[in-house]
């Protein structure tokens, strides 16, 4: 191993922090990281809830890099039966659709 791949990059000449604050340095970037994701969270929730399209739920949670079910567990817990309310709106609006008549082939 170089010295080079050991130094930190605090850059040549720069003093190294104290593991008191790197600790804290690190606590802030938790903080951070907590509330950038909660604000994440709460976006995919309300964007999903958007429509009740058919696919629209798994597309806002790969787009925020989620898993489909954890966005719906989120939406349940916040919003209970929102989800079987969505499904019953899709239901009544694919039964309302017009449908394509087949037509017989004169033989």
């Amino acid at each position: 191993m170089t010295t080079k791949d050991t130094d930190t990059d605090t850059g040549a000449g720069a003093e190294e922090k104290t593991l008191a604050e790197l600790r804290k340095a690190s606590e802030k970037a938790e903080e951070a990281a907590r509330t950038a994701k909660a604000a994440l969270l709460e976006r995919a929730v309300k964007d999903a809830m958007a429509s009740t399209k058919y696919g629209h739920l798994s597309a806002v949670a790969r787009e925020a890099g989620i898993a489909s079910q954890y966005l719906r567990d989120l939406i349940e817990k916040d919003h209970p039966g929102w989800l079987d309310q969505a499904a019953e709106e899709r239901e009544a609006a694919k039964a309302a659709a017009p449908r394509g008549r087949k037509t017989a082939r004169a033989a």
